[in-house]
């Protein structure tokens, strides 16, 4: 008998189930100093965070305004959150993800899921 022993998994930091939103949702973003980082695919979203595929990659830290609009235009909501990682894929854009800094409630969530 062959027995395999996997690592134990890192400590998961996530407050929140991370779901992955309807096909086509965006957030516009303007950062804190009014520039705008441009539109970024949203790739998941939970209560407490985000986290999407843009052009750019904002220094973890930073503080990032967006509207964030559901695939079909039907929804839309102010959102506010901190940077808290960013990853440069080989396509030259990046993965960026971060939390909320007013978590969201599960209906206000709720228009951007499939």
């Amino acid at each position: 008998m062959v027995v395999i022993q996997h690592p134990a998994p890192a400590s998961e930091r996530r407050q929140s189930l991370r779901r992955q939103p309807t096909v086509g949702t965006v957030c516009r973003l303007t950062a804190d100093s009014g520039a705008s980082p441009g539109t970024g695919l949203v790739w998941n979203i939970s209560t407490h965070g985000i986290s999407m595929l843009l052009h750019q990659g904002p220094p973890p830290g930073t503080t990032l305004s967006g509207d964030l609009q559901s695939g079909d235009g039907r929804a839309s909501l102010a959102i506010l959150f901190r940077v808290a990682h960013v990853v440069r894929l080989q396509t030259g854009d990046y993965i960026l993800g971060g939390p909320f800094l007013h978590p969201l409630t599960p209906e206000e969530m709720q228009p951007f899921l499939g």
